[in-house]
């Protein structure tokens, strides 16, 4: 995994559609519940805001796939998430930008609150056309071997049983699940070094 860095707004918006189709294309989760252009759009913005936060990663020059991860410690600039909140108010319908915020509320944050420290993934994806080739794995190897060195949990949340399946193969397990508004679930996941 390499952080991402240098790239053109153009970029930017390239690779952020193609995560969002990613997102948008998974027909049972939270993507679901808001129109397609919408999910695309807020994936595309999430991008960005993930760039100027310091907190993208790619598996290599090709871009395979995707991480966004930061420690619990970390402290995110206010700058980047105010405009990711203006850009989804101008770009997307306001009921999407619901279900995106209700949908991103953090259940992590809350079933690990008393943690001292934790790793915390907010988006992995692999691109369409590479996906079954075996990147999650290796995408998930990062952010695990940070939180294994650290003595720390490394969780995440996620929206459907499929998902849930495919991280448990990768070595999580489902410690949370909460039914959101929309009717679907948010599951959290953790890694934790044995």
């Amino acid at each position: 995994m390499q952080k991402v860095t240098n790239m053109t707004k153009e970029e930017l918006v390239h690779y952020g559609t193609l995560i969002g189709e990613a997102f948008a294309a998974e027909g049972d989760g939270i993507a679901t519940t808001a129109p397609k252009q919408d999910i695309i759009k807020a994936f595309e913005i999430m991008t960005e805001y993930f760039y100027n936060s310091g907190v993208l990663y790619t598996t290599s020059d090709n871009h395979e796939g995707f991480l966004a991860y930061w420690r619990k410690s970390t402290k995110i600039k206010l700058k980047p998430a105010l405009h990711m909140v203006i850009r989804m108010l101008r770009e997307m319908s306001f009921r999407s930008v619901r279900t995106v915020a209700a949908s991103s509320e953090e259940l992590y944050g809350k079933v690990y609150k008393k943690e001292k420290d934790y790793v915390a993934v907010s988006m992995v994806v692999v691109l369409r056309e590479y996906q079954g080739k075996g990147y999650m794995k290796k995408i998930l190897a990062h952010p695990f071997s940070e939180a294994a060195e650290a003595g720390i949990p490394c969780v995440l949340d996620t929206d459907t049983e499929l998902k849930v399946t495919k991280y448990t193969k990768c070595g999580m397990r489902n410690t949370a699940k909460k039914q959101l508004e929309s009717g679907k679930y948010l599951y959290t996941m953790e890694y934790r070094k044995d």
